[in-house]
């Protein structure tokens, strides 16, 4: 007996959102923002994607997503895998997929794409999703800065970035300029020239054992940095 297509099929190839959605010109779909600030941040703990466990209390935690892209694709190859999990954490960020300046423009585009779609699908189930932001050189900004409401709690890494600063840094701003967003997450270190409101997760915090990130914690208070007079 033909059961027809399979859920697996349904989200390989055809690729719907589930849930109303709204699209920006490049057919990304919208990652609403979101209105939960209610916990205070000095109580909010952080765990990367790979420590991620159903068994642990997760209701004060955020959820980042940043780790080797093979890995990262398992969600995009089994979108609704991870829902019930997702749904147990106070946050999370939408996947980090990479960026380089010498990606051609069209995989730099389906790694947005990728991270947009699993976001809003994710949201659209209920959980509480903080866009993940990355960009490269200046023509790649209307691609990379999409399909994310303005005043957005947004999350951003800074692995990597130090050795290209004034690239990071003009990216940083523009970003800034057209989201505005009203929190920013920071996935390492602070750069010098970086100014807003922010929270910072630092790269042991996230990345260590299950046992060091427990005594480290990961937590930060919100402060921000002004503009230079």
């Amino acid at each position: 007996m033909n059961k027809g297509i399979s859920e697996y099929e349904k989200y390989k190839v055809i690729r719907p959102i589930i849930g109303e959605s709204k699209y920006d010109v490049n057919g990304f779909p919208i990652i609403s923002k979101s209105n939960l600030e209610s916990q205070r941040w000095e109580n909010i703990n952080v765990v990367g994607i790979q420590n991620a466990a159903p068994e642990d209390i997760n209701n004060n935690s955020l959820l980042l997503m940043f780790n080797d892209d093979y890995r990262l694709l398992r969600m995009w190859n089994n979108p609704l895998k991870y829902v019930a999990l997702f749904q147990t954490y106070y946050a999370i960020s939408t996947p980090g997929f990479s960026f380089s300046p010498d990606m051609n423009i069209n995989v730099i585009r389906n790694n947005v794409f990728m991270s947009r779609w699993l976001g809003k699908t994710w949201q659209n189930y209920g959980c509480n999703v903080y866009p993940t932001i990355g960009w490269c050189l200046p023509d790649t900004y209307d691609i990379c800065l999409s399909a994310v409401e303005e005043e957005s709690i947004v999350v951003i890494s800074t692995l990597g970035c130090k050795n290209n600063r004034e690239i990071f840094l003009k990216g940083f701003n523009e970003m800034k300029k057209r989201l505005k967003p009203r929190l920013i997450i920071v996935y390492g270190d602070m750069i010098e020239g970086m100014t807003g409101r922010f929270v910072n997760f630092r790269y042991k915090d996230v990345l260590n054992t299950k046992y060091y990130q427990y005594h480290l914690q990961g937590i930060s208070q919100i402060f921000e940095i002004g503009e230079v007079a």
